[in-house]
């Protein structure tokens, strides 16, 4: 009898975390179907009465308020994520997508930052901290984070643009020129850098 009763206990429970499986799965296809049509309200709504404490639910959330222009709550729901997953990496580059929106640039870079504690060698974060740093006239910490892309990706048009535009602020015209040259090789119609060429 208690074997048949805790068989019947796990059928239940086993039926009711399918039920709430399927249940996510058609609120996210419905969710995916309304962003296509650039429904963003529609997305929203179809995900709200799921389970909130669900980290897939939030970083959507966060995906799909930020398309609705949304900031605030946008941001919101991506720190939701992270608290939920602490490590997540990906919640993190869909905070700063608020955040920029809304120029929070100081929160931006401490993002970035997190970023590369846990993955010291992505060339997004580094190369978008080095952009940030180069904005604030911080050459030499936007060298540290440029040059480690350029190790990774030595033929990168942006990453070489970047690292001739910070050279050159530091007045290493010679040096620069031969990043921008490197940038010029891989896109020969690039304004940007023919217009810093002739800087040098």
């Amino acid at each position: 009898m208690k074997k048949h009763i805790k068989i019947t206990v796990a059928t239940l429970l086993i039926s009711g975390l399918l039920t709430a499986q399927q249940s996510n799965d058609v609120a996210f296809s419905k969710s995916y179907l309304y962003e296509y049509e650039t429904q963003y309200m529609k997305a929203i709504k179809s995900l709200q009465d799921l389970n909130l404490d669900n980290y897939e639910v939030n970083l959507r959330l966060g995906w799909l308020f930020y398309l609705q222009k949304d900031y605030l709550k946008s941001e919101t729901y991506y720190k939701k994520a992270i608290a939920l997953e602490n490590a997540s990496v990906e919640a993190r580059f869909g905070l700063v997508l608020p955040l920029s929106a809304l120029s929070n640039w100081n929160n931006v870079l401490a993002i970035y930052l997190e970023i590369l504690k846990q993955d010291p060698n992505n060339s997004i974060a580094n190369y978008r901290t080095a952009s940030i740093y180069f904005t604030r006239k911080e050459y030499g910490n936007a060298v540290n984070h440029i040059l480690k892309v350029i190790k990774m990706y030595p033929f990168d048009f942006d990453s070489n643009l970047l690292y001739g535009r910070t050279l050159l602020a530091q007045g290493k015209n010679a040096e620069a020129k031969k990043y921008v040259e490197k940038a010029l090789e891989y896109n020969p119609q690039s304004d940007e850098a023919k217009i810093l060429m002739k800087k040098l």
